[in-house]
């Protein structure tokens, strides 16, 4: 756009940032536990500024070699999504090929970010379906044994999380931190070769969520997920909470099965995950 200059963004760009997403009409946030504007300091993240004015940005730092998600957009008042999208997302994908990343993801929101993204040639690839279960039920005990997870954990957690999730779905360090911070329940159980799960339960005003499980691919079919379920479960309810909501990937069925096993349904809202690949360099 005519006037604008484009550039990476800072620690010291936070403020800024802060205030461009809080006051924007049209904003894309990634469903995660990293606020946007911690992540000014990773690139690409990018400030357009017009008379020295903040009037859009975008971030997707890859969160892991390869792999990168469309975490912030937002443009202020007066300004058109599309006519920031363009400048500030071919930029993006110049810094992200520099990097080495050839997969980026997003899951949009609102069908104009959908609209955004069909535009620049991302393809549909996945969905992510949302479930919940009222607590107001009796809850069957867990048969496994488990304790919570401590900081020592942090290395073993990481590398159970990679092993039993697609690349594009794991956490990095930085995310499972945020997601210990902000849990109200998190505990593994161990076997005699060391993590076989995890869950990890934050809480809301609207209730409890699973925000993440994950099982040793080693170790399925031992019912140790349906334990780790139950105690994210029995938690909430003893928390006085009054329902425990998770969401899954569409083509991840074992999930699915084993949370209508226990009492979950759907809730109608799921999200369609598009992608793209990046040509490499």
């Amino acid at each position: 756009m005519s006037g604008w200059t484009i550039r990476q963004t800072t620690s010291d760009d936070r403020a800024l940032v802060d205030g461009l997403v809080l006051g924007s009409r049209w904003k894309h946030l990634h469903l995660d536990w990293l606020e946007p504007a911690a992540l000014t300091d990773q690139s690409p993240f990018l400030l357009a500024i017009q008379a020295g004015v903040p009037v859009g940005c975008l971030g997707c730092p890859p969160d892991l070699p390869g792999v990168s998600w469309l975490r912030a957009f937002a443009v202020t008042s007066g300004v058109k999504p599309e006519a920031a999208w363009q400048p500030l997302w071919e930029l993006a994908a110049s810094a992200l090929r520099e990097l080495r990343v050839d997969r980026v993801a997003a899951l949009p929101i609102e069908g104009w970010f959908e609209s955004l993204l069909a535009g620049a040639g991302y393809q549909p690839a996945n969905a992510v379906i949302f479930f919940e279960r009222e607590l107001t039920r009796s809850i069957p005990s867990s048969s496994q044994r488990s304790r919570p997870i401590q900081g020592e954990d942090e290395r073993a957690l990481l590398e159970l999380d990679h092993l039993a999730f697609d690349p594009l779905w794991q956490l990095s360090r930085d995310s499972l931190r945020a997601a210990l911070i902000q849990s109200d329940s998190a505990t593994i159980i161990e076997s005699a070769g060391g993590l076989a799960g995890y869950q990890i339960t934050t809480r809301s005003p609207l209730g409890a969520h699973l925000a993440r499980l994950a099982v040793h691919p080693g170790h399925r079919r031992r019912g140790l997920g349906r334990s780790l379920v139950l105690e994210a479960l029995q938690s909430a309810r003893q928390g006085g909470l009054s329902r425990l909501s998770v969401n899954t990937q569409a083509d991840n069925l074992a999930s699915q099965r084993l949370y209508r096993s226990l009492g979950f349904r759907e809730t109608g809202q799921r999200y369609r995950v598009l992608e793209t690949r990046l040509p490499k360099l």
